[in-house]
């Protein structure tokens, strides 16, 4: 479930000043009271509130380079694209998306094609709006685009040892977690997407229904913890990189 909720005067605008007359509505993940419990702060992503670091930045960037790391991207705009989106994929990223796998949007953003007739198109927050807006004149009666950032939460594991912790959550073998590729799988005995990628350090981020997603974030941070790593924040992730 996704919480949302009315900020107040002051912490809508940090003082009693513009802010306490432009309240708007604050979109949390379903794990949100965790990131609390784990002494996060807050930041404003969009519409979203994102846990933007538990403390030390610097042992949070170690984690991601050199170690492992597990963070909660929620927020990332998302669109659901299913049917005939051949000539629709290749559009939005300037040439052919082959199923199974990502490619940049040219106008910003990245497209994971999970299959001949579906993929998942990912954002900065609250940019899926816009992108839907973008697309909807080319739309044809085969294709569907529909925004699922509220529905699906999501989530992102990085670091040289991620392979480990993939390893004592799922069947796949672990030698498919490429750079590039996008796979339906299921993990910790929930179906998911996994989009990979290799900024300054290996990333795969994974997709579950957001009923689903206290449970994998309560998993995740159990294998992490099991492993040596720790949460991280929007800060680390970004300076890493990550967008």
């Amino acid at each position: 479930m996704i919480e949302q909720s009315s900020p107040s005067p002051r912490s809508a605008g940090g003082g009693l000043g513009r802010g306490a007359l432009t309240s708007r509505p604050v979109m949390r993940s379903a794990a949100h009271r965790s990131h609390t419990d784990l002494g996060a702060t807050f930041e404003r992503r969009g519409a979203w509130e994102v846990p933007a670091s538990y403390g030390s930045e610097q042992a949070e960037s170690e984690a991601i380079r050199s170690g492992l790391a597990v963070a909660d991207i929620s927020a990332r705009g998302k669109l659901h694209l299913s049917g005939a989106v051949d000539s629709l994929l290749s559009r939005m990223a300037g040439a052919d998306v082959e199923p199974m796998r990502t490619a940049a949007i040219t106008s910003g953003g990245t497209v994971a094609r999970v299959a001949r007739d579906l993929a998942l198109a990912l954002f900065e927050p609250s940019a899926e709006t816009d992108a839907l807006a973008a697309i909807e004149a080319e739309l044809t009666p085969d294709t569907m685009a529909t925004s699922v950032t509220s529905a699906i939460s999501g989530f992102l594991v990085a670091g040289p040892m991620l392979n480990q912790l993939f390893a004592r959550s799922m069947t796949v073998n672990v030698e498919e977690i490429q750079s590039g590729r996008c796979l339906a799988v299921r993990w910790a005995q929930i179906p998911a997407i996994m989009v990979v990628s290799t900024p300054a350090a290996p990333l795969v981020e994974m997709y579950v229904g957001s009923e689903y997603g206290r449970y994998a974030w309560r998993t995740l941070l159990e294998l992490s913890h099991k492993l040596g790593g720790i949460p991280v924040g929007w800060k680390s992730l970004e300076s890493a990189g990550w967008r």
